[in-house]
């Protein structure tokens, strides 16, 4: 079975906010994104909004305001879209198989080969899997799964949250190694500041307080700084409920690169 030709494009995210009532803080606050031909990864603290974004494109969570497009298609109004892959385990839940036979209702829908997530699963040493659900997982288990789906059957789109979460050094290796490896886009989302000298040559986000920062580059980690307050020539200016803060190049405060997370880096200034 031939997959379907219909590529994700172009992902644009414009003036995104997300709110979950009855709560009066947004979840997201003007957000703007632009994935064309690139990898990015995000960084951001747990409940800074990281997740509220992946699956707001996936359009699990509908925009309070502003637009997420594919191709300039409204997320919303798109359906049966193959070339889009994510690891969010509450995607492969709703079928309720045992992994064997999501493996090939996956690669069905995706006009793939089952024998591709076959071979990562024995890649990554986890026969035992097969035969569960993914409800039935450990919470490493899940995240490594839903990881390895989101990579399988030529995904144009990967959409990854949190992947090395609960997943020992050498497979977090192993699949830091896939990723690079992909031709299509990826949008990653993690609390580690301390893991992007493995994505030297991606973009660079921050995200705090639901809002996103950058883009940046990752090989120009070296070179960033935090800042109090509106610095003059700031590459970008965020204002938080703990006060104003700048992204500043060859100089300021703090090196971005000194924090393992970034409310630890934020917290240092505050």
């Amino acid at each position: 079975m031939g997959r379907p030709d219909h590529p994700p494009g172009v992902l644009e995210v414009q003036g995104l906010d997300v709110r979950f009532p009855p709560s009066s803080r947004p979840a997201l606050r003007g957000v703007d994104l632009r994935l064309d031909h690139a990898k990015m990864v995000v960084v951001g603290a747990n409940g800074s909004g990281k997740t509220t974004l992946i699956r707001a494109i996936l359009g699990l969570v509908p925009p309070t305001a502003g637009t997420i497009s594919l191709s300039g298609r409204d997320v919303g109004r798109i359906r049966g879209e193959v070339g889009l892959s994510t690891n969010l385990a509450e995607v492969y839940r709703l079928l309720a198989l045992p992994v064997a036979d999501l493996v090939r209702v996956m690669a069905e829908l995706k006009g793939g080969d089952p024998a591709e997530m076959e071979g990562r699963l024995e890649e990554f040493e986890l026969p035992e899997v097969r035969g569960k659900r993914i409800h039935e997982l450990s919470t490493g288990q899940q995240k490594l799964v839903g990881d390895l789906f989101s990579i399988c059957f030529r995904p144009s789109l990967v959409l990854l949250d949190e992947p090395f979460d609960n997943v020992d050094f050498m497979r977090r290796r192993k699949f830091v190694r896939l990723l690079q490896g992909l031709s299509g886009d990826v949008l990653l989302n993690t609390h580690e500041l301390d893991l992007l000298g493995a994505f030297e040559g991606w973009q660079l986000s921050l995200m705090f307080e639901g809002r996103l920062l950058g883009p940046f580059a990752v090989a120009e980690l070296d070179r960033l700084y935090l800042t109090r307050g509106a610095a003059a020539g700031a590459l970008a200016v965020m204002e938080t409920s703990v006060g104003t803060f700048s992204v500043t190049r060859d100089a300021g405060d703090r090196p971005v690169k000194s924090a393992t997370t970034l409310n630890a880096l934020v917290e240092a200034l505050a």
